[in-house]
């Protein structure tokens, strides 16, 4: 009933866009395998929606108008280990995934550039003793891309035509973090998903970071994650262990915190397409919970949320 609900209201307020998403925006997207296991997830401005997953190590794409999410990169081809993070990056045509030691097999952890249009890799950045977990990734207007180490409280740096990646920002109170994207203000917001904590990381004039802020909330964040942009100076983000997605817009330099929709299974990412929130739930209870480990999961789907208008 939940589902039917946002799938009415999320057609009654697409007025402005394509046909093919607001047909779409109808419906939840399936994700086709099993045990996908869905941990990130971004979107084109045309609306193609890209899943990574720890569950298979692959990435999937649901172009506009599809009605299911199909295998695009595999992990093999990809030489990918466990996908934590994907960002599409289409100023400079390339789709960005963190890939990550989730089964501590030795494999490598790094960031990975791949051809948007082709999905060929095009090249790889290993974190420094292939140490950590590479968590998400943002991307600045000069192309520069921004990593997150979630055990080890820092953000790597990747500038144009650099080969390897650099420490950018450390702090202790940033063990935990996860979700990473630029404001409004051009600065970097980050999550804590341990501590349920937001930051914010000023960018100076040279490029190098300056101070790390707790960001004030209205109310406590339950496991914030994936944290996306609105496109009109708010955020969205998942609460993972909140089992919700909410929106936060400043007020002042307090960010109110509303609740959009609860009830998901453990929401790791969302993105905004147009006036739609789309949102993965990771049913890690079955991945992690020897309890429910030999339970089937069932199917996994990208689903729709009307994504409220400004106050």
């Amino acid at each position: 009933m939940g589902i039917a609900i946002r799938t009415l209201a999320g057609a009654l307020i697409v007025f402005g866009a394509s046909f093919d998403l607001v047909a779409r925006a109808q419906t939840p997207v399936a994700i086709d395998g099993d045990r996908i296991y869905p941990e990130s997830l971004d979107s084109g401005a045309d609306g193609t929606l890209y899943i990574g997953s720890i569950g298979q190590g692959n990435v999937y794409r649901a172009q506009p108008g599809a009605a299911k999410a199909t295998l695009w990169i595999a992990k093999s081809a990809g030489k990918i280990s466990r996908i934590t993070g994907v960002l599409a990056d289409e100023a400079h045509g390339r789709l960005w995934i963190c890939s990550s030691d989730m089964l501590k097999t030795g494999e490598p952890v790094s960031l990975k550039a791949f051809d948007i249009k082709s999905g060929a890799l095009e090249a790889d950045y290993p974190f420094p003793e292939s140490k950590g977990l590479c968590n998400d990734i943002a991307i600045g207007k000069d192309g520069t891309a921004y990593a997150t180490d979630t055990p080890n409280a820092r953000v790597f740096r990747l500038k144009p035509g650099a080969t390897t990646l650099e420490q950018w920002a450390a702090d202790p109170r940033l063990v935990g973090i996860d979700g990473i994207t630029f404001g409004a203000d051009g600065r970097l917001y980050v999550t804590n998903v341990r501590s349920g904590m937001l930051f914010r990381i000023a960018l100076q004039s040279d490029g190098s970071a300056g101070a790390v802020t707790q960001v004030q909330t209205s109310r406590p964040l339950d496991g914030p994650d994936g944290l996306r942009p609105t496109g009109d100076g708010r955020f969205v983000i998942a609460e993972n262990f909140g089992n919700k997605v909410s929106i936060g817009a400043f007020d002042g330099d307090k960010l109110q915190i509303d609740t959009v929709e609860q009830g998901f299974d453990n929401p790791p990412g969302v993105t905004v397409v147009g006036n739609t929130i789309w949102v993965i739930e990771s049913k890690s209870k079955y991945r992690n919970d020897p309890i429910f480990k030999a339970e089937n999961p069932g199917a996994f789907y990208v689903t729709p949320v009307p994504l409220p208008a400004r106050k």
